[in-house]
């Protein structure tokens, strides 16, 4: 439905317009800009009633449209890999491009492989921490071995940091 006091405005030098002169119940005037040529707004002139009530009627179509859904016999997508969701998004994007799926269902198809892949991830690494918490475990930790520096000197480079590392 068009926006008719935007429209208004726009066709109208600043200054001129002037508020609708309707009276709501609330004993408060109805604020919106008037028509050209009215003293009304789009929703109070009695010469906009044909529009009104069209808009109206195509108001009420509008919402009383079904929710978008595939046909019944639509087969399922495997969704195991990253790469089984991203063929299904591929497959939605060209659907949607010739016309063949609501863009309200590939809206959903998005949001929820967005989730999905999200719920992945989060499962992979929830697994890998799990594995190596079990390694880090099973590890047991040996007696620490004693160090003599008298006995290992040759094998034991001493190095100055002042001289840039060299010994």
């Amino acid at each position: 439905m068009p926006n008719h006091a935007e429209a208004n405005r726009k066709n109208t030098p600043e200054g001129n317009r002037s508020s609708c002169r309707h009276i709501r119940p609330d004993g408060v005037r109805c604020r919106a800009n008037t028509l050209i040529g009215s003293k009304y707004c789009f929703f109070h002139d009695p010469q906009s009633a044909p529009a009104r009530d069209a808009a109206r009627r195509a108001g009420g179509v509008r919402r009383s449209w079904r929710a978008a859904v595939l046909p019944p016999d639509t087969p399922d997508k495997p969704l195991a890999s990253g790469a089984d969701v991203i063929s299904l998004l591929a497959e939605t994007i060209n659907q949607v491009r010739r016309g063949e799926v609501d863009p309200r269902i590939s809206n959903a198809i998005g949001y929820l492989a967005g989730i999905l892949l999200k719920a992945r991830e989060r499962a992979e690494l929830e697994e890998r921490v799990s594995r190596l918490e079990t390694i880090v475990a099973g590890q047991q930790a040996g007696p620490t071995p004693e160090f003599d520096l008298e006995a290992d000197r040759e094998t034991v480079e001493f190095v100055n940091p002042r001289d840039g590392g060299r010994p």
